[in-house]
């Protein structure tokens, strides 16, 4: 079966437009890890990323801005959510395959 890497990249935007990492992140879940049940392993990698959209919605900041992406390893995005006071926030780059 094939080997899939789901990730889980959470930016936070400083006041210069600056993507920085949230500290943990990106954060993969790779179907090995879960008997290489793709769903599952989507499922894990959702469920985290709901975690954190939750957090950052909650924070009362409204210079803060976030962007949360799960991308599958082939590149593909799957999931976005930006949060903050400027509309037309980019797409971060993705993080290069180590």
């Amino acid at each position: 079966m094939k080997r899939t890497l789901y990730q889980v990249i959470a930016y936070v935007v400083d006041a210069n437009g600056t993507f920085n990492n949230l500290s943990g992140y990106p954060k993969n879940f790779d179907s090995k890890h879960y008997d290489n049940d793709l769903d599952k392993t989507y499922r894990r990698a959702y469920g985290d990323y709901c975690d954190v959209v939750g957090a950052m919605s909650k924070i009362d900041n409204r210079q803060l801005q976030t962007a949360m992406l799960i991308r599958i390893n082939d590149g593909l995005q799957l999931q976005k959510t930006l949060m903050g006071d400027v509309a037309d926030l980019p797409d971060p780059e993705p993080e290069a395959e180590e």
